[in-house]
């Protein structure tokens, strides 16, 4: 190695950051399982030992990008809820769409943030404290739902735990079997029968479908 190669190794002013972002893109024409630290040092034209001293290995590195996978997610899901004082049911119809244009978005990063290479994510507290940032989203919905009464109140962890699989399983329907929404599902539609149907579910009696008693 030359001693130029040698300084953007090992002196490079924020390789870190550089390196995530570059395994970011790469990830985007590649699945997680085939991303190399090796082919990201070499797209930014460093050594394949440089990665190293800022990720101990493969995981540590596919962890950083699940934590910043989350971290985006959760911009979208709070950018598309708006106001957070109005009706629950429109904002928890809101999220799904915006939960489920994520995963059509990224999906290989999707992939990443709810599969297994980054399990246990207790190992990883950072990840670990933002994955559970997109539950508590869903857990607030819902206890404002409940303080307005528009749904039935109930434990808000284990009716944020079906609502989240609902939605979730809306977008991995949509990753997996994209031309059944090419062909014979209307994607937007499908995400708000899915939401309407949870919701109805949860709304007492009294509750018209607008969440005005």
């Amino acid at each position: 190695m030359t001693s130029t190669e040698s300084q953007r190794a090992y002196h490079h002013g924020n390789l870190r950051a550089e390196l995530l972002e570059q395994a970011v893109l790469q990830l985007r024409d590649t699945s997680p399982e085939q991303l190399s630290l090796r082919a990201v040092a070499r797209a930014l034209g460093v050594s394949q030992t440089a990665p190293y001293r800022h990720f101990n290995d493969k995981e540590a590195l596919l962890a950083a990008i699940a934590t910043r996978g989350y971290g985006e997610l959760l911009d979208n899901l709070r950018a598309a809820m708006g106001d957070t004082s109005g009706s629950a049911a429109g904002q928890l119809q809101r999220l799904a769409r915006a939960y489920v244009d994520f995963a059509s978005r990224e999906e290989q990063l999707f992939k990443l943030m709810f599969g297994p290479l980054v399990q246990p994510s207790a190992r990883y507290p950072e990840l670990r404290d933002v994955s559970r940032e997109t539950l508590l989203l869903v857990q607030a919905i819902l206890q404002h739902g409940m303080e307005r009464g528009e749904f039935a109140k109930q434990d808000t962890l284990y009716l944020a735990n079906a609502a989240w699989a609902g939605i979730h399983g809306v977008a991995t329907l949509r990753i997996d079997a994209p031309a059944l929404f090419r062909k014979h599902i209307d994607l937007l539609r499908q995400i708000d029968v899915a939401v309407g149907t949870f919701i109805a579910g949860i709304r007492p009696p009294s509750v018209t479908p607008d969440g005005a008693p």
